[in-house]
């Protein structure tokens, strides 16, 4: 039995789409906050913050990132700001990285299995990409990670249902080689 791409396969595309797009979405909140954060006058103003300026422009005989890079959260940079922005930057970049993180497999899966059922799999994704901005935006609250949990089912469902229709699809396919 050949696969064949069909016209539903649109689905997958557009649902794969979204997801990226998903990601780009997350990832420009954090540098958003980043921005807010790093390039804040009291931030900037701190006698430590004006040591590493110092250090950086000596090191590398240019002006350190205004979005507090190379720091992903944890750094020198971020050792300077207050406990609630520190907080506050390193929920907005765990969201973000959980979205690569899972993203990968899901896509593969996704636009493989989306080969044999492209609407169940279309579906799934979608379902995928809205479930990441509910995770995304939960954990940004108040509640952090304890936000993030109606995110993160959906997601982890619609997740799950993929990698067991890229198995059917798997052995379905691995099935009818052989007659």
């Amino acid at each position: 039995m050949a696969l064949q791409i069909t016209d539903d396969y649109g689905l997958v595309l557009a649902a794969a789409g979204a997801i990226g797009m998903m990601q780009l979405f997350i990832g420009s909140g954090v540098m958003d906050l980043r921005g807010k954060l790093f390039k804040n006058k009291d931030f900037l103003a701190k006698p430590e913050v004006q040591a590493i300026a110092l250090a950086h422009q000596k090191a590398f005989r240019t002006d350190m990132s205004g979005l507090g890079y190379p720091d992903m959260g944890c750094g020198r940079y971020s050792q300077h700001l207050e406990y609630s922005q520190w907080v506050e930057l390193n929920n907005a970049q765990r969201a973000h990285y959980n979205m690569i993180e899972s993203s990968g497999p899901v896509l593969a899966c996704m636009l493989a299995a989306g080969l044999r059922y492209p609407k169940v799999c279309g579906c799934l994704g979608f379902g995928f990409a809205a479930s990441r901005l509910i995770y995304a935006k939960g954990y940004k609250t108040r509640k952090g990670a304890d936000g993030r949990v109606g995110g993160a089912i959906g997601s982890t469902l619609c997740a799950m249902g993929l990698y067991l229709t890229a198995l059917v699809a798997g052995v379905i396919t691995f099935a009818y080689r052989s007659q």
